[in-house]
């Protein structure tokens, strides 16, 4: 491997080291609720309906460890979120002008309108 080879990779393996010490500081507090919801943007209680509805699995978003006590899975909980994110801006469909709802005034006068 030539010199300037070696040097590149020095290069990219420092600027992964950096990287990887700003994501430990980045990274969210996945070990209690509230840094949970705090990820997700939604409070605590939501979190408790989502485990009682289904919409968090145990065992995928979250386990309860020997002390009974719920841990949280980042892995699954990054997922949960990516696919949430797909879900909502899959369902905003842009409205189209019939769907569009006017004030009636507003109505009238498009109505009488003719283009062209």
């Amino acid at each position: 491997m030539s010199e300037n080879s070696e040097n590149v990779l020095k290069l990219i393996l420092q600027k992964l080291e950096s990287h990887e010490e700003l994501l430990v500081l980045l990274i969210p507090d996945f070990k209690t609720k509230k840094g949970v919801a705090n990820f997700f943007g939604v409070c605590e209680k939501t979190l408790d309906n989502w485990k009682e509805s289904g919409k968090f699995q145990e065992g995928v978003e979250y386990f309860i460890n020997e002390k009974g006590r719920v841990e949280y899975i980042p892995q699954g909980l990054y997922e949960h979120k990516k696919n949430r994110q797909n879900k909502q801006t899959s369902n905003k469909e842009p409205k189209s002008e019939k769907q569009k709802i006017y004030h009636p005034s507003v109505m009238n006068i498009v109505k009488g309108l003719k283009v062209g």
